[in-house]
């Protein structure tokens, strides 16, 4: 008997002290019919990441997110964090832990790179845009029972295919974030960057490049244009400058005998200029923007146009190139039959059929009226070495915003443009890419403090670079070249 009580007392006792209020624990509260939140859990402190909840849970009975919250010391904000490529997976909750952020992401309803998935309507929809928006809503909701207070800021911040759906929310759901950091945006999926991966892999198929003749491109870009801004330093400052009378390939053809690793065959000249003409419809009208020259061995060329390149989130190795992979879009996104024939695809008679694909995936306005209407602020940067998503597109794509709200300078006033020297694909390449985004950011929305300029840094530390508002160069005025502080934001 006194076993009995003492064990009836004990499980009282334990069970009181598991039955008190759980502010983490009990976000599972929020599942219902439309979303199923776990239980959320403490994670204590290590590597520099503080002491924070997370909670995880599925939309729609396929999109998964994940939302972290610090402990203590919530400066308010909610970033949430976008992911590249074919999304899939979860980007990194935990980066702005730290500073005081609560972050989201979502893998926007699928897992993995396959494109396969967009063979199904909803998917596909989430991916293009639903995901994204359902989970932000949700995070919000999240913070607000975390916290017991409502988010004060939201923010968004993104590169590629996250650059793309910070476009998206900018002109799909305009109430949706305070900020938005959008980095080398897919804006045209279907309309532009399907057609531009085949056109390469169709000139890399005929007469590929290799490696070595990356490296060559790149010497010779590099030692025709770097010095044109004043100073040698690995970078051609403004790549636009870099035209025929001072870059021109067609001197790196072979002569008879020559080492085919240290020139061009004519073929594999066609297979250059092609990259960096671009693709023009019959009447002239470009397509698809060409590259611009610089940094043609920082990574880029390689990864997507030469087979072998592993992909981040799984550490698979590609048996083919990204540019050919862009195949499967064709496959799933625009005929929605997995035995098409991407080899079959005119780029200019065919183009019409990207039309349903551009709608649902694309950037498909400039019109940022109803965001800049809410005090909505974006900060765009692009590297002008960027190889799958040219420079170009985000310059034609700000000269369009400009013409739907009101001219350069109204749109100046809540969308600027930073052109990243020595840039490749989001990050990399020889040019100062580290760069803080968010916290101008925020200084523009809650302070009204725009960005004039921004320092970028190289992980050695070897050197600092200015970053101005486009169309502005950064010209060097004399002084230390390793140090930003010996450039000033001058017109082109």
């Amino acid at each position: 008997m006194k076993t009995t009580l003492a064990l009836s007392a004990c499980l009282t006792a334990c069970m009181s002290g598991l039955s008190h209020a759980d502010a983490c624990f009990d976000l599972y509260k929020l599942t219902n019919f439309e979303r199923a939140v776990e239980p959320g859990q403490v994670v204590a402190a290590a590597g520099g990441v503080p002491e924070h909840c997370v909670v995880r849970g599925v939309v729609n009975r396929s999109i998964r997110f994940e939302v972290r919250m610090p402990s203590s010391s919530w400066n308010g904000r909610f970033l949430m964090a976008g992911t590249g490529g074919s999304s899939g997976y979860i980007a990194d909750t935990t980066t702005e832990l730290a500073r005081g952020y609560a972050m989201s992401s979502t893998d926007t309803g699928h897992e993995g790179s396959d494109a396969s998935y967009a063979a199904q309507p909803e998917a596909a929809l989430d991916y293009a845009f639903r995901a994204v928006h359902l989970v932000a809503q949700l995070s919000k909701e999240v913070i607000r029972t975390y916290y017991g207070r409502d988010v004060e800021y939201s923010y968004y911040q993104g590169c590629s295919n996250g650059g793309r759906q910070g476009m998206v929310e900018a002109t799909r759901y305009p109430e949706d974030f305070n900020g938005i950091v959008a980095g080398a945006p897919a804006f045209q999926v279907a309309g532009e960057f399907m057609l531009w991966s085949l056109m390469v892999h169709r000139a890399q198929q005929a007469n590929p490049l290799t490696e070595a003749q990356l490296v060559l491109l790149d010497d010779a870009s590099r030692s025709a244009c770097d010095g044109l801004d004043g100073i040698e330093d690995g970078i051609i400052n403004d790549p636009r400058q870099c035209t025929r009378e001072h870059y021109d390939p067609t001197e790196l053809l072979c002569a008879r005998g020559q080492d085919p690793d240290t020139c061009l065959s004519s073929g594999q000249l066609d297979t250059v200029l092609q990259h960096y003409r671009g693709l023009a419809d019959e009447n002239g009208r470009v397509l698809s923007p060409g590259l611009l020259p610089g940094a043609e061995a920082a990574g880029d060329w390689r990864m997507w146009a030469l087979p072998g390149m592993a992909i981040p989130t799984t550490g698979e190795v590609m048996s083919t190139s990204i540019n050919e992979a862009v195949g499967d879009l064709l496959k799933y996104w625009v005929y929605q039959d997995a035995d098409y024939d991407p080899d079959s695809f005119d780029l200019l008679e065919d183009r019409a059929d990207l039309e349903r694909a551009s709608n649902i995936l694309d950037v498909n306005t400039a019109d940022l009226s109803e965001f800049e209407a809410r005090g909505g602020k974006i900060l765009m940067y692009q590297g002008w070495n960027d190889y799958p998503l040219r420079p170009q597109r985000a310059i034609d794509y700000l000269h369009d915003a400009e013409a739907a709200n009101g001219g350069s300078a109204t749109t100046r006033e809540f969308f600027r443009l930073f052109m990243v020297p020595g840039m490749v694909h989001c990050g990399g390449g020889p040019g100062a890419f580290m760069v803080d985004y968010l916290d101008p950011l925020v200084r523009w929305v809650e302070d009204g403090e725009a960005p004039e300029a921004l320092t970028g840094g190289r992980p050695d530390g070897a050197f600092t670079r200015l970053h101005c508002v486009y169309p502005e160069i950064a010209r060097y005025h004399g002084g230390d070249t390793n140090s930003a502080e010996s450039f000033s934001c001058e017109a082109p």
